[in-house]
């Protein structure tokens, strides 16, 4: 009896279990669907220049999805993104949680999180395009708004800023001035506020155009720009210039010894007067690198360096310089050290020296030579007199009544001079080969 109680009572239970979890699950809610954009950015907006704007995007998003990171608001431009935002609470990482600026090197766009509005601190030309906004829902598809265009009626300026100019006397320069506006404005030229333009001067769509610039052509030119907003000016001055050129270039390379004085020449000619500027190795001289007592620039451009070291060889360079224009030339100093000009010295010596050994011995076979030419030219002429005073003594018999007759002591006395003669010639040549 008390075992079928038991069995009865586990299964009313088991019952009640069952439909409690039935119960359960008819109770839980169904997830939310309710996603859009309720307005957005339609039509056609124009606003100025530098105006204030904002385009709005008012969406429907329920709670749940509120919390969760799964809900992107975006901004495109053009077909392009311009600013994404996260909806969810948890997403926000800035200092004012409504707010988000996504590109942060435009800080004029701001994108409100939560009423979507596209926030623009102050218009710009580049603004105009076609805008839209989208909710992006984590699984689903894009919802997208309307688009709408945006039309910025640009301000009256000059793009760029016309700006004063120098002109090379006798060429062909140009000077341009360019205004943008809605509606595109006209441009034009005149001297002086009111004066025409001086000859060979012409004004082409804004553009000015000197042919042959001349000296008269320098003063002071206004660019007008007008439309329908106005009319604003823009005064420049144009000024003739000859650009720098070298009267004396530097010339070069420059040797000088030790403790001697280098001397480098640069002069130059312009309008305006340029400046000249020296370098050694690309390094402008001045009093912080140099030895003013030994560095010297002279009032005509002329360098001076006075008791020159061995650590002053280098590449030289003058630059010479104005509004009209920079020009450069270089020259090379070769600074000769003492102990190279006495090595030198010492090497010419030597020279010099084997020069007149060379001489010497030119000069002793010389005169050897000659003393042999005479010793042979000596003993010819001691045998042509032995020969006469032969054929002599044999016609002396025959004509010794014809003739006078010679004395013995006149014939010896010739013959002993070419002996004496012969010897003294023999003892020269003997010397010459002693000396050689």
């Amino acid at each position: 009896m008390m075992k079928s109680q038991i069995n009865v009572r586990r299964l009313f239970l088991g019952c009640a279990l069952i439909l409690c979890a039935c119960s359960c699950l008819r109770a839980s809610p169904a997830p939310p669907t309710d996603v859009s954009i309720t307005q957005g950015p339609k039509g056609r907006l124009t606003v100025k220049e530098q105006s204030v704007l904002q385009i709005p995007c008012v969406y429907q998003l329920p709670d749940l999805l509120r919390q969760s990171n799964s809900v992107t608001l975006r901004w495109r431009k053009d077909g392009k993104t311009l600013r994404l935002a996260e909806l969810g609470q948890a997403s926000s990482t800035t200092s004012e949680p409504q707010l988000e600026t996504l590109l942060r090197e435009d800080a004029r766009l701001t994108l409100n999180k939560e009423t979507g509005t596209l926030h623009f601190a102050s218009v710009l030309a580049s603004d105009a395009g076609v805008y839209q906004c989208q909710l992006l829902v984590e699984g689903q598809s894009a919802i997208s708004s309307g688009s709408g265009t945006l039309e910025v009626i640009e301000q009256l300026k000059f793009m760029p800023q016309p700006t004063s100019k120098n002109l090379e006397l006798g060429s062909v320069s140009k000077v341009h001035c360019k205004a943008q506006g809605t509606p595109v404005p006209q441009v034009k030229w005149m001297r002086e506020t009111q004066l025409p333009l001086p000859a060979n001067v012409t004004d082409h769509n804004g553009t000015l155009i000197f042919r042959g610039v001349t000296n008269e052509q320098r003063g002071q030119y206004t660019c007008f720009a007008a439309n329908s907003q106005g009319q604003i000016s823009a005064t420049v001055s144009i000024n003739v210039v000859v650009a720098p050129k070298f009267s004396v270039p530097p010339v070069g390379p420059v040797e000088v010894s030790e403790a001697d004085v280098a001397v480098m020449h640069c002069q130059a000619t312009g309008e305006p007067k340029p400046t000249i500027q020296w370098d050694k190795d690309l390094a402008y001289l001045n009093e912080n690198n140099t030895d003013p007592a030994r560095f010297r620039l002279l009032e005509n451009g002329t360098l001076e360096i006075h008791n020159v070291q061995a650590e002053d060889e280098g590449r030289y360079g003058c630059t010479i310089g104005s509004s009209a224009g920079f020009k450069r030339e270089e020259v090379l100093l070769v600074v000769r050290s003492n102990k190279s000009a006495s090595n030198s010295i010492v090497t010419r010596i030597i020279i010099v020296i084997i020069c007149l050994a060379f001489l010497y011995f030119v000069l002793v076979l010389g005169l050897k030579l000659w003393y042999r030419y005479r010793r042979h030219m000596g003993k010819v002429q001691l045998d042509d007199a032995a020969h006469a005073a032969a054929d002599a003594d044999a016609d002396g018999h025959e004509h010794a009544e014809h003739e006078p007759c010679l004395t013995e002591a006149n014939s010896s006395k010739n013959l002993k001079s070419k002996l004496r003669e012969s010897t003294i010639l023999e003892q020269e040549s003997q010397v010459a080969d002693d000396i050689v």
